[in-house]
């Protein structure tokens, strides 16, 4: 994983990526234990080229090329070995948790990591068993901060849906 780390950070540098943050399983085995995981999920902000409407990740993938990274599995590249699904930031929700990421230490490298309480947002908004499982899973974390999440769930419509899964998990 450190490997990754350094090859987002130089992606970053270059200029290919403005931002970035790690989703996902991943990012949630960050918080607490790892997490059992196919891949690592990265969200980017991307833009479509000028006079289009369509957002491209053929920059990220070009410049990974010129690293040396040209090998796909499904719809990730692997990196070093380690299969990596980029995700262009497709809703404000998303965007408020690649902007709002936490910078961690991973073996001295540097990575940034949605925050326990996005994550638990994205869970509830994607909505697959999977999903609730992770949430449950969030929840327990010793420094999840429910106010915060709260809000986060307001801000971002999410409030039936919340108070649906709190009668259905049991957590009212």
């Amino acid at each position: 994983m450190e490997k990754v780390c350094e090859v987002l950070e130089r992606l970053v540098a270059g200029g290919t990526l403005k931002n970035y943050a790690v989703g996902g399983a991943t990012a949630a085995g960050f918080h607490g234990e790892p997490l059992a995981t196919l891949d690592v999920d990265v969200f980017v902000f991307a833009e479509a080229d000028t006079g289009s409407v369509l957002v491209t990740m053929e920059p990220v993938f070009a410049e990974l090329a010129q690293l040396g990274f040209r090998e796909f599995e499904k719809e990730c590249v692997l990196i070093h070995g380690l299969p990596v699904q980029f995700l262009t930031v497709s809703s404000p929700l998303e965007a408020e948790a690649v902007s709002e990421a936490r910078q961690v230490d991973w073996d001295g490298k540097r990575l940034r990591v949605m925050c326990p309480e996005h994550l638990a947002a994205l869970a509830l908004r994607t909505g697959r068993p999977k999903d609730r499982g992770r949430l449950l899973y969030l929840l327990d974390l010793p420094d999840f901060d429910r106010p915060l999440f709260e809000g986060i769930v307001q801000r971002h419509g999410l409030g039936d849906v919340w108070t649906r899964w709190q009668r259905e998990l049991g957590l009212s």
